[in-house]
């Protein structure tokens, strides 16, 4: 298998294994729900962050994961691909990076707005004494995506490279 191909596999591996992570890393999870019903503005839980997507992300994401694991299967299997699929796979890798960086700079942003909800309940006393977010940020799987679409892209780029050696063009 070329190595394009490897690369487009493993980094959509490592994209699927980031989406099934929680969008936010949050201490005193488990005392959201209650929360949540005495204080409006507090959610309920945590997501993850396939659960946090639109459901147009959702479809787009995980149809675009389907492309690029088809393409890199795509017979014949030992050789890089084609130009159009190497392409295909480079720009859907790029999209993919862009785009997960917005989103987790999305719920950076949830997760500040979030924080000065806590400092308001604890400032007023509304926080149980033994409840104390000191830790609410964007979840690590998001640099799993980052680096899973960005591994997406690296495999694009070496079919294409791959592929122009072949053809003479280099």
């Amino acid at each position: 298998m070329h190595i394009g191909r490897i690369l487009a596999l493993a980094g959509s591996v490592l994209a699927a294994f980031g989406l099934a992570l929680s969008a936010l890393i949050l201490d005193g999870v488990d005392q959201l729900p209650a929360l949540s019903e005495a204080v409006e503005g507090v959610p309920d839980g945590v997501p993850t962050i396939f659960g946090g997507l639109d459901t147009w992300a959702k479809v787009v994401v995980v149809g675009l994961l389907i492309v690029i694991v088809a393409l890199a299967v795509r017979p014949p299997i030992r050789q890089p691909q084609d130009m159009i699929s190497a392409g295909i796979t480079a720009l859907a890798g790029v999209v993919f990076v862009v785009y997960s960086v917005v989103k987790y700079l999305e719920t950076q942003d949830d997760a500040t707005a979030l924080r000065a909800v806590f400092d308001q309940l604890d400032a007023a006393g509304a926080l149980p004494e033994n409840l104390q977010f000191s830790l609410v940020s964007a979840g690590f799987g998001f640099w799993i995506i980052i680096l899973g679409t960005a591994v997406i892209a690296v495999g694009g780029v070496a079919g294409l490279i791959a592929g122009r050696r072949q053809t003479g063009e280099a």
